[in-house]
């Protein structure tokens, strides 16, 4: 049998590929090593908590 080839898989694939096989390992690991390299999404401390910077926030999670 053929190992898929996760680094060419999209984030929906690959997901959807370890919830159909759950004992692999390899594609789990490769699934977590792939989002520990991505950034956060947003960290706002507690006075940066104005409706400007929330939208500016928004914006820029639509845009990705």
């Amino acid at each position: 049998m053929n190992r898929p080839n996760f680094p060419l898989m999209t984030d929906a694939e690959l997901r959807a590929y370890i919830l159909g096989n759950r004992e692999d390992k390899e594609a789990f690991y490769a699934y977590v090593d792939r989002m520990s390299h991505r950034p956060p999404i947003a960290i706002i401390e507690p006075e940066d908590w104005s409706e400007e910077r929330m939208q500016q926030v928004i914006k820029k999670i639509e845009h990705r």
